[in-house]
């Protein structure tokens, strides 16, 4: 997933629930992504960017 900024939404494919986007993880995976809801790194490949109207 490219060109993420702070605050896009992104849907979890498995449940729909909406996260936001706050940055990259300091790992240098760029699989992984901090989300504003979650204290712990998430799977890029497991969401997707929710398009605004």
């Amino acid at each position: 997933m490219t060109n993420l900024k702070k605050g896009d939404k992104l849907r979890r494919i498995r449940d729909g629930k909406l996260f936001t986007y706050h940055s990259q993880d300091d790992s240098d995976d760029e699989n992984y992504a901090q989300v504003e809801e979650m204290a712990v790194p998430v799977y890029l490949p497991d969401f997707e960017k929710e398009e605004s109207e």
